[in-house]
C-alpha cells in the first residue's frame, strides 16, 4: 500500500499486525521508487513554497519602491 501511495504509515501500521514501529520496518520494504516519488513530491512543495515566497518579496518591494517614488515627488 505504501509503494502505490494507497494509504499513509499510519494507517498501514494500524492494520498490519505489527506490534512495533521497529517490526514493521524490518517486515514492510517499501520499494526505492516510492521512496523517490515522495522526496519528488516534497522537492515540489518546497520548490512551489519558495517561488510563491520569492514573487511575494518582489511584490513588497515593488509596491515600497512606488511608495518611496511617490514621497519624492
Amino acid at each position: 500500500m505504501l509503494n502505490y501511495g494507497v494509504a499513509g504509515a499510519n494507517y498501514v501500521f494500524s492494520g498490519s499486525g505489527h506490534v512495533s514501529r521497529a517490526m514493521l520496518s524490518r517486515y514492510s520494504h517499501v520499494r526505492m521508487e516510492a521512496k523517490r516519488r515522495a522526496l519528488d513530491q516534497i522537492a515540489a512543495r518546497q520548490r512551489a513554497a519558495d517561488e510563491k515566497r520569492q514573487q511575494e518579496a518582489e511584490r513588497l518591494q515593488q509596491t515600497a519602491t512606488a511608495l518611496q517614488s511617490a514621497l519624492v515627488q
